[in-house]
């Protein structure tokens, strides 16, 4: 057994093919635009409300020709069809669009462009934010 030698079946890591296929660059960028945008939604996070901020599925298997980030911001709305991000007796929902603003301006500094939309579906309120070059 100790002749027997070991190989790795998968070389290349998730980080080194995006580096190859976006550059290691832009993929920097990315990264640091998505830890900022994490700590700019912290305030939403510690109330409760449920914070998604990364790549989107597309980028992660290297379909899309530049990387695009996700940010989305839910949470579970008590009354179908009010349209507004409520957590207990609370309505959060213009601290949503506050941050959803600052976002914008942040990434917008940074040369990149959004699309955004609100929905509520199966019960949750749902702000999503699409971030690409």
């Amino acid at each position: 057994m100790r002749y027997l030698k070991t190989y790795k079946i998968f070389e290349s890591s998730h980080e080194e093919i995006m580096n190859v296929r976006y550059g290691a660059d832009v993929v920097e960028e990315c990264d640091s635009m998505i830890a900022d945008i994490k700590d700019m939604l912290l305030e939403l996070k510690d109330i409760g409300l449920l914070i998604t901020v990364g790549y989107t599925p597309m980028t992660l298997t290297y379909r899309d020709k530049t990387p695009k980030i996700m940010v989305e911001i839910s949470s579970y709305v008590g009354t179908w069809g009010t349209g507004k991000f409520i957590k207990g007796n609370t309505d959060y929902t213009s601290d949503v669009n506050e941050s959803a603003e600052r976002i914008k301006d942040y990434v917008l500094s940074k040369g990149y462009l959004t699309g955004d939309g609100k929905w509520e579906s199966s019960g949750r309120m749902i702000y999503q934010m699409l971030i690409q070059k």
